[in-house]
C-alpha cells in the first residue's frame, strides 16, 4: 500500500499539491517536525544558532575523534591524551578514569549506553564551546526545536526568517559572545576577538580558571579547530524560521520562563552548572509540552468552528500529575487516565492538520482571492487560519467553490483508486454524496491513508510528545509502563501497550519553584509565593493539576487531598517549602539557590 497509494494520489493531485499535504506537520500551527528528538541536545544547538545566526552544517568532531568510524569514548580519550595540555591520563587506568568522567559529565552515548565503545551522540552544554561539537551529526534530528526556541527568545516581530547580525536586544542572533546574554553566561573566559562571522574568532582566556567539566568541553571543541560550518543548500536550508506556534500564550509563557530563569541563575555561579542544565532541560520540556498540548486544544476547536479562540479563551490542556511518582497505584492510575485523554485528543489532530493543508492549497492555488492581499503565515498565523477557517465553516464567499473543489477532487481520487485497484484507499474515500462536508471527509481519508502508508501522522505526534515529556528521564515530566490493552482468553497473551502517567521529578519541581519565586518585570525581584498560590500557578499557566480534578476527568476528593499532601512533603524534603503553622497561607515557597540579582545587591551594600 505505501508507495502505491501515494502514486495514486499524486496522479490526481499532482506532485506539488501532494508534496504540500503528504506530511505530518503544518508550520503555521507549530514550527517543528513532529518526530522523536532529544531535549538534551537542544541547548548546544541554540548556542550555535545565537552565535552564528544560521543552522549548523557539518563540523569536525567525527573526523577528529572517530577512528575509522563513529566517535566513541575510547577514540575520544585517545585523541585527548595525545594533547600536551592534558597530562596524567596516559595509563590504562588513567584512560578509563578520563573516559568515565567524559561519559558522566560531558558526553552521552547512543541509547544511554555506559560502554566506552558505543557511538557518542550527545554533548552536554557545560560551556558555550559545546556548540563547536556537532552532535547530533545532523541538525535535522532535532526537528526544528532549537530554531523555535531561538526565534521565541530573539522576539523578532516581522519577517519570515530571523535576521542575523542585528544590533538590538539582549538575545540577539548572530552576535559576538559578549553581546548576547545567554552566550556570555555560558561562556566564562571566552570572547569573540575577530570578525564575528569567522568560525575561528572565539577565543578562551587561558588564565581564567574553569571547572574540570567545562575545561574538558573546551579542549574537545578546540581539538575540532573551528566551529562547524553553516548549513547551505536546498536540502539543508540555513536561515532560522521566524515562526511562532499557534498556541501563542503557551509560547509567550515559555519565553518568559526561560528569560526569568536565565537572567536569575545562568551567570555568576548562582547554581552548579549540572543543576542549571538539568533545570533548563526541564524548562524546555515543560515549554514544548504545553505548546503541543495547547495547539491540540486550539486546533480541535478550530476544526469545529473555523475560528481560533482568543488567548484568554484558550486555556492549556488539563493534565493530572501523580505526585507519588508511581508509588501510589490510585494516583498512578488516575494520571494514566489523564494521559489516555491527551492521546485521544492528539489522535484527532492529524486529520485537522490535513484539512488545514488542503484549505491552504485551495486558497493559494484554486481560489479567486487576490494573492497580494492574503494575510501572512509568519511570524503569527492567526489571521491566516481564521481566513481558511471562514471557508471551513461556510461564512466566506469562497466556501461554496471550495466544497465543489473538494468534491471534484474526491471523485477523481475514487476513479483513480478503482483503476489502480487500491481497495483500501477506495474504502477510505467512501461513496459520493455520503458526506455533508466533502473537505472534512477528504481530509480524514487522506490523513488515514498517510498514517497507514508512511507510518506517520498520529505515531509521529506521539513520538514528539514522548520526546518533549522526556519520558523516564530523571528530569522529565512523565513515566510509562507496559500494560495489557486487550486481554485474550489465554492469560498473559493480551495485546500490550504503554500507559503514560505524568510525574513531577525533582528538577522539574526545582525549576518551577525558582522560576516563579522571581517576578517577570525589571530587576527580576523576589516575590512571596504561598503553597496555594503555587498550585494555582501550575493549574492556570501550564494546565498541571495536583489538588483539583482537571475539567475532563473526575477524581475523588480523598485522592486529590492525598496527592496534595505528597506534593507538599516533597517540597519540604527538597527544602523548597517552609511554614510556621498549619495555615495554608503561611506555607511559603522558598528558593534553594539565590539569584544573581540578590548577590549583586549584597555586594553593593557591602
Amino acid at each position: 500500500m505505501p508507495s502505491e497509494t501515494r502514486r495514486v494520489i499524486e496522479s490526481v493531485l499532482g506532485s506539488q499539491m501532494t508534496a504540500q499535504i503528504w506530511t505530518s506537520t503544518y508550520s503555521p500551527v507549530f514550527p517543528f517536525v513532529p518526530q522523536d528528538f532529544s531535549v538534551g541536545a537542544v541547548l548546544p544547538m541554540m548556542l550555535y544558532l545565537f552565535r552564528w545566526g544560521n543552522r549548523r552544517g557539518k563540523g569536525q568532531f567525527a573526523a577528529v575523534y572517530g577512528t575509522n568510524g563513529a566517535p566513541t569514548i575510547t577514540s575520544t580519550v585517545e585523541k585527548l591524551v595525545s594533547d600536551p595540555a592534558i597530562e596524567g591520563f596516559d595509563t590504562a587506568s588513567g584512560r578509563a578514569i578520563l573516559g568515565d568522567f567524559l561519559l558522566t559529565s560531558i558526553l552521552e552515548n547512543r541509547r544511554h549506553s555506559e560502554s566506552h565503545d558505543e557511538q557518542v551522540q550527545r554533548c552536554f552544554a557545560n560551556h558555550y564551546y559545546a556548540s563547536w561539537i556537532d552532535l547530533p551529526i545532523s541538525a535535522a534530528n532535532l526537528r526544528g526545536v532549537p530554531e523555535l526556541v531561538t526565534a521565541l527568545l530573539s522576539d523578532q516581530r516581522e519577517g519570515e526568517t530571523v535576521e542575523p547580525f542585528g544590533e538590538r536586544g539582549r538575545y540577539r542572533v548572530g552576535a559576538r559572545i559578549q553581546d548576547n546574554d545567554l552566550l556570555r553566561a555560558l561562556a566564562p573566559g571566552t570572547s569573540t576577538t575577530g570578525m564575528k562571522s569567522d568560525l575561528r574568532s572565539d577565543e578562551l582566556d587561558e588564565s581564567v580558571p574553569l571547572p574540570l567539566d567545562q575545561l574538558l568541553t573546551v579542549r574537545l571543541a578546540q581539538g575540532c579547530g573551528e566551529a562547524p560550518a553553516k548549513a547551505v543548500g536546498r536540502n539543508n536550508p540555513g536561515p532560522i524560521p521566524n515562526q511562532r506556534p499557534i498556541a501563542a500564550q503557551a509560547g509567550e509563557n515559555f519565553r518568559d520562563d526561560l528569560l526569568v530563569f536565565l537572567d536569575c541563575y545562568a551567570a555568576g555561579g548562582s547554581m552548579p552548572r549540572s543543576a542549571l542544565l538539568q533545570m533548563l532541560e526541564s524548562a524546555i520540556a515543560i515549554g514544548l509540552t504545553t505548546i503541543l498540548t495547547a495547539s491540540v486544544e486550539i486546533m480541535n476547536r478550530w476544526a469545529a468552528t473555523g475560528i481560533l479562540p482568543d488567548h484568554a479563551d484558550a486555556p492549556p490542556f488539563p493534565i493530572f500529575f501523580d505526585c507519588s511518582s508511581g508509588s501510589d497505584p490510585v494516583l498512578r492510575a488516575t494520571s494514566e487516565e489523564s494521559g489516555f485523554l491527551l492521546r485521544q485528543a492528539l489522535n484527532r489532530l492529524p486529520a485537522v492538520l490535513m484539512y488545514a493543508r488542503l484549505l491552504d492549497h485551495y486558497v493559494r492555488s484554486e481560489s479567486e482571492l487576490d494573492r497580494r492581499k492574503l494575510p501572512p503565515t509568519s511570524p503569527d498565523a492567526t489571521q491566516w487560519l481564521n481566513l481558511t477557517g471562514s471557508i471551513l465553516n461556510g461564512s466566506h464567499e469562497e466556501a461554496r467553490d471550495a466544497r465543489r473543489f473538494f468534491s471534484k477532487t474526491a471523485r477523481k481520487l475514487r476513479d483513480a483508486a478503482d483503476a489502480a485497484e487500491d481497495l483500501e484507499l477506495r474504502v477510505l474515500l467512501g461513496e459520493e454524496g455520503s458526506h455533508s462536508d466533502p473537505g472534512r471527509a477528504l481530509a480524514e481519508a487522506l490523513s488515514t491513508a498517510f498514517v497507514e502508508s508512511s507510518n506517520g501522522g498520529t505515531e509521529r505526534l506521539n513520538n514528539f510528545l514522548s520526546s518533549a515529556l522526556m519520558i523516564d528521564e530523571v528530569n522529565g515530566l512523565a513515566k510509562r509502563r507496559k500494560v495489557v490493552l486487550h486481554q485474550t482468553r489465554r492469560k498473559g497473551q493480551g495485546r500490550r501497550g504503554d500507559a503514560l502517567s505524568f510525574v513531577m521529578t525533582n528538577p522539574v519541581i526545582e525549576f518551577l519553584v525558582h522560576r516563579h519565586i522571581r517576578r517577570i518585570g525589571k530587576g527580576r525581584k523576589e516575590q512571596p509565593l504561598s503553597y496555594p498560590d503555587f498550585l494555582r500557578v501550575l493549574r492556570e499557566r501550564y494546565g498541571f493539576y495536583v489538588d483539583r480534578a482537571p475539567p475532563n476527568l473526575a477524581v475523588p476528593s480523598d485522592v486529590l487531598q492525598r496527592n496534595r499532601r505528597m506534593f507538599e512533603r516533597r517540597l519540604r524534603d527538597l527544602g523548597l517549602l517552609v511554614g510556621v503553622n498549619d495555615a495554608e497561607r503561611m506555607k511559603k515557597i522558598k528558593w534553594r539557590y539565590r539569584a544573581q540579582q540578590d548577590a549583586q545587591v549584597r555586594e553593593q551594600a557591602a
